[in-house]
């Protein structure tokens, strides 16, 4: 019976000219990170699969290396029934129950069953899937690793089946309500929405280090530039982070690869600031910033500004990737959107515009350095040391990333004396000093002087705050140390240690801060938001850890995998039971009350 049943459905398919089984369901198998494997399902035009036909199991429960746990994203309602149309993107975290060795066969047994809309139904199928894995790789079965797998809300679960439990309402998260918007609205909604996002996210710390940037790169086109030319720039500039954004994030979105943090290294770092370094010294007129000779001939006879154009444009690119990379609730939502659906394009779209709202501020200040642009004079040397020092500053803040908090005090320092010593702090007013702006001048310079020094002073005795470089010293005055910045997480690095302090943690609630050296945010939320004294209050109640992802190496893209997360700032919440709370979830930076409110619920 069952054979002539696929014979009659086989030959339907064939008169009608379905898809045949092969063509409507292609899945596949690979390596996600060295304990995950990845299970994606292409599926033919209009066809669909039902989620509670859909299995996932361990073909071979002997081999050494079981499933600790299985993930997907929630299915859609269609009809009624709850279906997937396009790959429910599996993920299968693995683990080992004795030593193994070398290079191991992991095989997949995946049931499934599915519908064309035009009207046919497919018999049930089954498929098995192998792929091949650095056994040593797979982390040991120990008592320290969760009984019950931290999985996202609605995922599958695999045999043994979980004790019954009541049904309780899950709560989307704020990025997945954004996700939401480009998978339910129309194209022109899609686009406006995330342009204000991005208009929003522009008055955020990942943008204000481009301002200097851009009015930088107007002011060293040099002569003759007025606002129409200065638009034209910043547009290129505007356009070029926009590709760089959307780019990143469609990779990131398709392949969980964070190519931002990527150009968090070291040397890249480094690199990046000396071209800062270079920039402002041609704005104290150290040297003249030009395209070498015969690159200019070469373009003169092509009857063309290119070169100038070509370097605004990698420097938008560059920018954007090196100088901004943080991640908010908007840029998420879209991220989650293309890794469920895989549909880049809709993604896309939502990505640039995005990054075209954030680049507003950016293109208005170009404009109006150029519209603005005073005659060659005393005026014009004043606003080029201007942006020669913030091109400086730019590059100490860079740096820091990669140097120790000591080090990048004493940087500060020598550059505030370097700005009071150019306002001419030390001079003498001379035989007849006034309130002339020159004496307005010199006394701001006496203060930056000051300050300057109290930061040199500060850094030597080991002060890390750029606000209150005396605090080494006030502690040695005061009878009881100063209080912490802000309360104390414990800092990690792993999967294995965050399942370690759930176990040790239970009965307490736990909230994990995702954190980088290389994120504004990430800072900015430890310096406003979890330093103030209502916060810390409101955290009591909470076990407080860290995960640093700074050096974006194999242990941090594993547990950013993990819980789907494409970049810092984000922060979790587990409940007594250590099962994480999705809704929950906060992505990017939040103010003091803001967050106590969200604690709150």
């Amino acid at each position: 019976m069952r054979g002539l049943l696929f014979l009659l459905i086989s030959l339907n398919i064939w008169a009608v000219g379905f898809l045949q089984p092969d063509e409507a369901f292609k899945p596949s198998a690979k390596m996600v990170d060295a304990k995950t494997i990845g299970v994606e399902m292409i599926m033919g035009d209009q066809i669909h699969i039902y989620a509670d036909k859909l299995k996932v199991e361990d073909a071979d429960k002997k081999d050494g290396i079981d499933f600790k746990s299985v993930t997907m994203v929630e299915p859609i309602v269609l009809d009624g029934e709850k279906v997937y149309e396009s790959s429910p993107a599996i993920r299968i975290a693995l683990m080992r129950t004795k030593e193994l060795s070398g290079d191991k066969k992991v095989r997949i047994k995946l049931s499934y069953q599915g519908c064309s809309s035009a009207g046919l139904c497919y018999e049930p199928m089954e498929k098995t899937l192998e792929v091949t894995l650095d056994a040593s790789k797979v982390p040991m079965s120990e008592s320290s690793v969760l009984k019950a797998p931290v999985v996202e809300p609605k995922a599958l679960e695999i045999a043994p089946p979980p004790p019954p439990a009541p049904k309780v309402e899950v709560k989307e998260s704020e990025t997945d309500q954004i996700a939401g918007v480009i998978k339910g609205g129309s194209l022109w909604v899609i686009i406006i929405s995330f342009f204000g996002f991005g208009l929003l996210l522009s008055l955020t710390p990942c943008v204000f280090p481009m301002i200097p940037i851009i009015s930088s790169v107007i002011l060293a086109q040099g002569k003759g530039m007025g606002a129409k030319r200065a638009f034209f720039l910043s547009l290129v500039y505007v356009l070029s982070m926009a590709v760089a954004y959307t780019i990143a994030g469609i990779l990131a979105g398709l392949f969980g690869a964070n190519l931002q943090a990527a150009f968090q290294t070291p040397w890249v770092i480094v690199s990046f600031a000396l071209i800062f370094v270079l920039l402002a010294l041609s704005m104290f007129d150290v040297y003249e910033l030009q395209i070498p000779n015969f690159i200019q001939s070469r373009l003169s006879k092509m009857g063309s500004q290119r070169g100038g154009i070509i370097g605004i444009a990698i420097m938008g690119f560059l920018s954007a990737l090196i100088v901004g990379p943080c991640v908010a609730a908007p840029l998420a939502g879209a991220l989650i959107y293309i890794g469920q659906t895989g549909d880049a394009l809709l993604g896309g779209v939502a990505l640039f515009s995005l990054s075209i709202g954030m680049g507003v501020p950016l293109l208005i200040v170009g404009t109006t350095s150029g519209h603005f642009m005073p005659k060659p004079g005393m005026w014009m040397d004043v606003i080029k040391a201007v942006f020669g020092v913030m091109l400086l500053g730019i590059a100490i803040w860079m740096i820091g990333r990669v140097l120790d908090e000591n080090t990048t005090l004493l940087l500060w320092g020598g550059l505030a004396i370097f700005v009071a010593i150019n306002m001419n702090a030390l001079e003498p007013l001379g035989a007849h000093p006034s309130w002339s702006s020159r004496a307005n001048v010199k006394a701001l310079g006496f203060m930056v002087l000051l300050y300057g020094i109290s930061l040199l002073v500060g850094g030597m005795a080991g002060a890390k705050n750029v606000l209150h470089p005396l605090d080494p010293f006030i502690a040695q005055v005061q009878a009881a140390p100063i209080k912490a910045q802000h309360k104390k997480f414990e800092k990690i690095t792993s999967i294995d240690e965050l399942n370690a302090i759930l176990t040790e943690s239970k009965g307490k609630k736990v909230m994990v801060d995702f954190y980088a050296d290389w994120c504004t945010a990430c800072k900015e939320l430890e310096a406003k938001t979890f330093s103030d004294e209502n916060v810390k209050t409101a955290m009591d109640d909470y076990v407080l850890v860290q995960v640093n992802l700074t050096a974006n190496d194999e242990a941090a893209r594993a547990i950013t995998a993990k819980f789907g997360i494409f970049g810092p700032p984000a922060i979790l919440f587990f409940d007594e039971n250590g099962t994480r709370q999705k809704e929950a979830d906060i992505v990017g930076f939040k103010e003091p009350q803001e967050f106590i409110k969200h604690l709150g619920k």
